[in-house]
C-alpha cells in the first residue's frame, strides 16, 4: 500500500469526484484511476463505486477512510518533525523525540490503565538515571514493532507468534462481564437472571478487537443462543468505559482493561466470567538482537511481585503461544 494512493482516495472522498481530485491533485483522471485501481487490488475490496452521477464510497471504503487520512496525517506530522528548516523553534523538541539512547518502552493500549504505573516506579529503582520514551499500541503491533527493533520492551497480550523475541510470562487475565451499576442493580430489585435481561441490551463492541475477541461471540452464543443484533462501537477502553457506566450497554473485556480507579470514580459493576473464557497470558518481551541496560529477570521479579494470584489473576507456565 503507497502513501500516494492513500492521498488520492482520500482527495477523491473529499471532493466527491475524480475530476475535481484530480485538480486538486494535479494529475490526469486516468492517472487517479490508476492509483486508485492499485490501492484497491491491493487491499482485496472495491473502495469506490463509479457511477454517472459521481463515485460514492462503498461500505468498505467509508470504513478505510478514516485509517486512510489518519495514515496521511501521521505521514505529513512526521515528515514536517522531521524538517528543521521549517521547525526552528521547535529544534530542542525535535531532538529529544530523534535520539537514540532513550529505551523505548511500549504498553497494549489496554494494559495502560494497569501496567504502567508499577512499569515506571520498578524501572525507577532499577534505573533511576535511565531515559525513557513510553508509547501505547495495540498488542499486535507491538510485537511487530519489537521485532524490528523499533520499540526495546513490550508488555502485551499473547495474540500472536513472536518470533525472535525472548517473552516472559508475567500473568494470566481473566475476562470480566462490565454493565452499569444501575442495570445491575435492576437485576437484584427484580429478582431476575442478569443474563436474560442483557440479552435484549446493546452489545459495547470494539471497532478493532484483540484476536481472542472472538471467544466472546461463541460465549455469547451459547449464553443467548444466538449473537447480540444491536451494538454500540468504541475504539478505546476509556470510550468503552464511558459507554457502560452512563448504561448505553455491556460488554466482556480482560479485567486489566479496568483500571481501579474507573471503578471507585464511575457506575460500573464488573461481574468475573473467568470460568467459561479462556485466560489471557500477559507477556513482557524484548528482541533477541537488541542489548538491554535493564536486567530483564529484575524486572519481571518485581512486576510478578505486585500482581501475585489471587486478584483475578493467575501465575502460568509454558511458551508463547504454547
Amino acid at each position: 500500500m503507497d502513501l500516494e494512493g492513500l492521498h488520492s482516495f482520500a482527495t477523491i472522498a473529499k471532493e466527491k469526484s475524480i475530476s475535481k481530485a484530480a485538480q486538486t491533485l494535479h494529475v490526469t483522471q486516468p492517472t487517479l484511476s490508476a492509483r486508485i485501481r492499485k490501492l484497491e487490488e491491493g487491499m482485496g475490496v472495491k473502495l469506490l463505486d463509479r457511477g454517472w452521477d459521481g463515485v460514492k464510497l462503498t461500505q468498505e471504503g467509508h470504513y478505510f477512510l478514516y485509517y486512510a487520512i489518519q495514515m496521511v496525517s501521521q505521514f505529513n506530522n512526521a515528515s514536517a518533525m522531521l524538517n528543521k528548516a521549517d521547525l526552528l523553534k521547535f529544534d530542542r523538541s525535535l531532538a529529544e523525540v530523534t535520539r537514540m539512547d532513550r529505551m523505548v518502552i511500549g504498553v497494549d493500549t489496554g494494559l495502560s490503565g494497569r501496567f504502567v504505573y508499577p512499569l515506571v516506579a520498578e524501572l525507577q529503582r532499577i534505573r533511576p538515571d535511565l531515559k525513557c520514551k513510553y508509547v501505547s499500541r495495540s498488542s499486535m503491533l507491538l510485537i511487530d514493532l519489537i521485532e524490528y527493533g523499533v520499540i526495546d520492551i513490550g508488555l502485551f497480550y499473547d495474540v500472536k507468534e513472536c518470533r525472535h523475541l525472548q517473552p516472559v510470562h508475567l500473568l494470566d487475565d481473566e475476562w470480566v462481564l462490565l454493565c452499569s451499576e444501575e442495570a445491575y442493580r435492576g437485576v437484584i430489585r427484580k429478582d431476575d437472571d442478569l443474563i436474560n435481561v442483557l440479552k435484549h441490551d446493546m452489545f459495547v463492541l470494539f471497532e478493532n478487537p484483540i484476536a481472542t475477541y472472538v471467544n466472546v461471540w461463541e460465549v455469547l452464543s451459547k449464553l443467548f443462543g444466538s449473537t447480540p443484533d444491536k451494538f454500540q462501537i468504541v475504539d478505546s477502553s476509556d470510550m468503552m468505559l464511558g459507554v457502560v457506566a452512563n448504561g448505553q450497554g455491556y460488554t466482556f473485556v480482560p479485567k486489566c482493561y479496568v483500571p481501579e480507579l474507573y471503578l471507585e470514580a464511575y457506575p460500573i459493576r464488573m461481574v468475573p466470567f473467568g470460568s467459561m473464557l479462556p485466560a489471557l497470558p500477559v507477556y513482557m518481551a524484548y528482541s533477541e538482537t537488541v542489548q538491554l541496560d535493564v536486567p530483564i529477570g529484575e524486572l519481571q521479579r518485581r512486576l510478578l511481585a505486585r500482581y501475585k494470584p489471587g486478584a483475578g489473576h493467575t501465575a502460568a507456565s509454558g511458551g508463547l503461544n504454547g
